[in-house]
């Protein structure tokens, strides 16, 4: 067989087959095995707890409308709007599982009650009290209360209070009453049934009667209610206590002539600073400044609508919860007062309003300062009354059927999205608290006030069939609807998920698709506090990861088969050139054009046999390994458009020697005009390099930041980032192996040209600086296209600033550089080696 080609040059042609058909195909597969991947992870992360959510119309905040956000437990707030029969018309269609209504009934304080504390009833003591409350920042407090127990050991055990309430509650003789403060907690009302099957939970305690000492008329008419077992109320106390001085009778006579007709409370009722004038005067400085305060704080038991007792412990740090008299140890005394009527006043809260700025980022306002604690309050709150009292009965409702009020029956413990990629919000568990912006380990809370911009997580959980007692004939705020016979979130669901909705949509419901949401963090501006990073519901999320993935695919597979294609299509056209002579001379021997073209496709079918059939045998013992086989039949794919590109070049390789008829003016564009067959390959892979640097980043950069809001976005961008930095690392080594191979060849080609120079001369620099007037011009050109290309497609797909512009353009100076740096230095091995062998002769 006669050969052509020299064994050094086949060598180095099959090596460079070997691993381009290699990595192509390989990389191919890893492109095609991630889209696998991303589309798996849909399936099986992006359904949450149920699909669809069904609410009244109208029942979008501006938010959802704009940003396609809902808050966590963004259902605890609501004015109803769905019935209980349009409810059960719905859980009874024949393709719904689960359908779990949510009502929200309001905010409550537990019942209204005092804690105690033991005394020895002849001692004199100053007791002082203050309520405090934190939104995790910022401590509020009340004003101090205090009372002055000179014990009985003094005629008429005098006292001498802060205000009439404080003294209306202390009993004093051996103990000491305060009111425990009030905080408030989110009420809302669910299905047992229902609920139970959508969380795993039992609620069945929500449909026993409930039962609890110092209820109203023995609970018949009391709600059962189950609390929230892992938050407690939201306060503490500052107790503080004093001995004092005995005062003496004489004393005693004395403050009796400076209070109004003698009586301290009837002055403290009518003229107020008289009062606190004669306490500063006589009753103050019998304090003997040995205080002791100690900091209370309900234990983690507490749960917000427990109705116990309150007694403070012995190590003075909590309180003691007392059921009933079997709490009590023997001898114990026990005093105190409680409301049966705690819960008759409620309120309604509307949500938070999220100023949307330009750069859509949000902002809250303050609306208005708490009367109590000062605590600001970032949304509007209505007071509601449930039932009236009796006008001649004051501790009894008017209307026994309208009372209303909460009798603990058992607690829930429920934790929503914890370790959660996937977010169908319930809407009332969320329990993933803000945190400073600035300091992440500062969570944020909400305080005993009703008003804060976190919507809490329901405390306190009713039956459903309350709530129309409650709120009104349609109370039900939403529909949370698991759709039946589903197992993940493919095509076939995503099908039979959007029917249904549109179903409940033509009947006039709003109604949203949360499978495939996910929880998503974004920076919130709120006033008085700053910074706070909260947690979002982003609906839609797996649709967002899917078509940013489609793009960067594509974007990523159109620009590395372009890359690709114009390596291996250089390549055949370097070794078909270098073989054109030999041909020639064989066809002026008398050989013909049959026989040659023989010659030619025998040898070429070995050159490219051998790499085809070595990366076929490498990839077969992967498939074998590890049972991976979609490599290999890329592989076969790649091959054959190795052959058909072979065929192709072979097929156009005719190069005849051009004259140029027309002559340019300067010799250097002459030039080019001249070698732009040699110097196309080079330009179209600066092209591409031009938009690999000025677009792709920018492009893979904004469709990362897209899918990465989400936590589920984020996953999936994790399972698949190092695909990205393989593919853009093998676009640079293809595009720079051909430039720099063309740029090599070129100078090759031009020897005679250096030579002619060197005789007649010319030093290096100017010899360089002749030829590099070439590469500026032409490679300066194709990245000048190609950056101005990456503009116009960065304008069409993504978001263009003058920050990409000027990144862009510097990328443009970096691959020109580059060229140059190349052109440089192959043209000075050249150079010396030439330069090298005509000064020897020369000798």
């Amino acid at each position: 067989m006669i050969r052509i080609n020299k064994t050094k040059t086949m060598l180095v042609i099959m090596t460079v087959l070997i691993i381009t058909i290699s990595t192509v195909s390989y990389t191919l597969s890893i492109l095609a095995k991630a889209n696998e991947q991303v589309t798996q992870n849909i399936t099986d992360f992006s359904r949450g707890s149920y699909d669809i959510l069904i609410r009244p119309p109208h029942a979008k905040t501006d938010l959802e409308r704009q940003l396609n956000l809902v808050e966590e437990n963004y259902l605890g707030i609501g004015d109803g709007g769905i019935s209980i029969a349009e409810w059960k018309e719905i859980k009874n269609h024949p393709q719904v599982e689960i359908a779990a209504p949510v009502a929200s009934i309001g905010l409550f304080t537990a019942q209204e009650r005092t804690f105690m504390l033991d005394r020895n009833e002849e001692d004199a003591t100053y007791y002082e009290v203050e309520y405090r409350t934190s939104d995790g920042v910022n401590t509020y407090a009340t004003d101090r209360e205090y009372i002055y127990d000179f014990g009985n050991k003094v005629p008429g055990s005098p006292k001498y209070p802060s205000t009439i309430d404080l003294l209306n509650n202390y009993q004093g003789n051996d103990v000491a009453v305060f009111n425990f403060p009030k905080s408030y907690h989110q009420v809302v009302a669910i299905d047992p049934e229902e609920e139970g099957k959508l969380t795993g939970y039992d609620f069945t305690p929500l449909t026993e009667e409930p039962y609890h000492m110092n209820s109203y008329k023995e609970s018949r008419y009391s709600t059962p209610v189950m609390s929230l077992r892992d938050v407690s109320v939201p306060v503490t106390v500052q107790f503080t206590m004093d001995g004092l001085k005995d005062i003496t009778s004489e004393e005693l006579e004395v403050l009796e002539q400076k209070f109004i007709a003698g009586q301290p409370i009837v002055t403290l009722a009518e003229d107020p600073s008289l009062y606190f004038h004669i306490l500063d005067q006589h009753i103050h400085t019998k304090r003997m400044l040995k205080e002791e305060s100690n900091e209370l704080v309900p234990d983690a038991g507490h749960s917000p609508f427990l109705s116990h007792r309150l007694k403070i412990n012995d190590n003075m740090t909590t309180f003691r919860l007392i059921g009933g008299i079997e709490d009590l140890e023997e001898d114990e005394v026990y005093a105190g007062t409680y409301d049966e009527h705690s819960q008759r006043i409620g309120y309604l809260l509307e949500p938070v309003v999220y100023e949307i700025k330009e750069d859509n980022t949000l902002f809250v306002k303050q609306t208005g300062l708490d009367d109590v604690y000062k605590v600001p309050t970032y949304r509007n709150l209505k007071e509601v009354e449930l039932y009236k009292l009796n006008k001649d009965r004051l501790y009894e409702a008017e209307n026994d059927e309208e009372y209303f009020g909460l009798i603990e029956n058992g607690t829930f413990s429920i934790k929503e999205n914890t370790e959660s990629l996937a977010s169908a919000p319930l809407g009332i568990y969320g329990r993933e608290m803000p945190y400073l912006a600035s300091d992440e380990s500062i969570k944020l809370q909400p305080t005993a006030v009703p008003g804060s911009f976190i919507t809490t997580p329901a405390h306190g959980l009713i039956a459903i069939e309350e709530a129309e007692r409650v709120k009104s004939d349609a109370p039900i705020d939403a529909i949370r609807v698991k759709v039946a016979g589903l197992t993940g979130y493919d095509k076939k669901a995503e099908k039979l998920i959007e029917e249904l909705a549109n179903e409940w949509r033509e009947q006039g419901f709003t109604v949203d698709i949360v499978a495939g949401a996910s929880l998503q963090n974004l920076t919130v501006d709120v006033e008085g506090i700053g910074q706070v990073v909260q947690s979002f519901t982003t609906l839609g999320a797996a649709g967002t990861v899917v078509s940013s993935w489609n793009m960067m695919q594509v974007a990523l597979t159109v620009l590395y088969g372009l890359v690709a294609l114009t390596f291996v299509g250089y390549t055949y056209f370097i070794v078909l050139a270098d073989r054109k002579k030999d041909e020639q001379l064989l066809a002026h021997l008398g050989w013909s054009e049959k026989l040659i073209r023989g010659i030619r496709y025998k040898e070429f079918s070995f050159v490219l046999g051998i790499p085809i059939a070595l990366v076929s045998i490498g990839f077969i013992c992967l498939g074998i390994w590890n049972n991976q086989w979609l490599p290999f039949i890329i592989s076969i794919i790649v091959s054959g458009v190795n052959i058909l590109l072979f065929l192709i070049a072979d097929k156009i390789k005719k190069d005849k020697v051009r004259l140029i008829k027309r002559q340019s003016k300067s010799v250097t564009i002459q030039n080019i005009r001249f070698y732009r067959n040699k110097l196309l390959a080079s330009s179209i892979q600066l092209f591409f390099m031009a938009i690999l640097t000025c677009f792709l980043p920018f492009f893979l950069i904004q469709n990362v930041e897209r899918t990465t809001k989400t936590r589920l976005g984020s996953f999936i961008h994790g399972e698949i980032e190092g695909i990205f930095y393989l593919v853009i690392v093998l676009l640079y080594v293809l595009s720079l192996t051909t430039v720099f191979q063309s740029l090599n060849r070129m100078w090759n080609a031009r020897k005679s040209e250096i030579q002619l120079f060197q005789i007649l001369g010319w030093g290096k620099k100017a010899i360089q600086g002749y030829f590099q007037k070439e590469v500026l011009i032409w490679a300066g050109l194709s990245t000048l296209v190609g950056w101005i290309t990456s503009l116009i497609i960065t304008i069409l797909v993504t978001e263009i600033t003058m920050i990409t512009v000027l990144l862009g353009f510097l990328g443009f100076l970096l691959i020109l550089a580059a060229t140059i740096i190349g052109s440089t230095i192959t043209l000075y091995r050249v150079n010396v080696r030439r330069g090298g062998k005509i000064a020897n002769r020369a000798s």
